[in-house]
């Protein structure tokens, strides 16, 4: 379990199987929000704030990580993103300003292009 302040790269991904092993398929990530798999069964997961001790609009990323194990990087910038999932339509759509902005400021993205 993580707490504040936000500890860098101490966020780790589990898979629990049927019978109650479980594996770490993931870590070295930060404060993770969400998970979404494309049709290529690559994992995309969601940080909500990298870099900074507090929640932070403006720090959060998603990355892409391969079967491999590899990590991408493929949105920063994000501010404190709370959700995502793939639509029908291939895009990926996350919450933005999903919590700690002012009324009425959070918003839907649709991000194309990242599978």
């Amino acid at each position: 379990m993580n707490h504040f302040p936000i500890e860098f790269g101490s966020s780790k991904v589990l898979k629990i199987n049927p019978s109650g092993y479980i594996e770490r398929v993931a870590s070295g990530l930060t404060m993770v929000t969400g998970l979404a798999f494309d049709n290529r069964a690559r994992m995309y997961v969601l940080e909500n704030t990298v870099g900074q001790p507090f929640p932070a609009p403006g720090y959060g990323d998603i990355v892409r990580i391969d079967p491999s194990g590899k990590k991408t990087v493929v949105v920063n910038g994000l501010a404190v993103p709370t959700a995502m999932t793939f639509g029908p339509d291939g895009a990926l759509y996350v919450s933005n300003a999903g919590f700690g902005a002012p009324p009425g400021a959070g918003e839907i993205l649709r991000i194309t292009g990242v599978q």
